[in-house]
């Protein structure tokens, strides 16, 4: 009996998630948008160590190929992008998910908890932007002397 409750917790727990990540939205809020550009070409387009190996990685020749951004519109995409932010998002939520050459820029809705991720082709992440730190991560670390 506890097999079957479980299983079902389990399996409501997937389709609660999936409800949620299905109910997110695509931003189109112009302020929304151009602010999230300036993030994303702040990271990819400075001379970092980390934004050149992103570069190389992903075969971006140059930094004007940045430039050719272009905002995605397709919800189910934005949905699926949005999935690659590190926590849930509430339902109605909406993302801005911008295409920056070979990769996607999907921009966290509620700045508190980070800025956004990085994502490649496949979803796969690159790298986060402006993570927060979480209470386990601070509790970790000794005090400061």
């Amino acid at each position: 009996m506890k097999a079957i409750v479980a299983a079902t917790a389990a399996l409501f727990a997937l389709g609660a998630h999936n409800t949620v990540s299905a109910q997110v939205f695509c931003a189109t809020g112009p302020a929304q948008i151009d602010s999230a550009r300036d993030e994303v070409m702040s990271v990819l387009a400075n001379d970092s160590q980390l934004a050149r190996e992103i570069r190389q990685e992903q075969h971006i020749a140059s930094t004007s190929e940045l430039a050719k951004m272009s905002l995605v519109k397709d919800r189910a995409f934005c949905s699926r992008a949005a999935t690659r932010i590190d926590h849930p998002l509430p339902a109605g939520s909406a993302v801005v998910v911008l295409s920056v050459g070979p990769l996607y820029y999907v921009r966290e809705p509620d700045q508190r908890k980070g800025t956004g991720v990085i994502v490649d082709k496949d979803l796969k992440v690159v790298a986060r932007l402006g993570a927060a730190v979480d209470a386990v991560t601070q509790s970790s670390r000794p005090p400061k002397q």
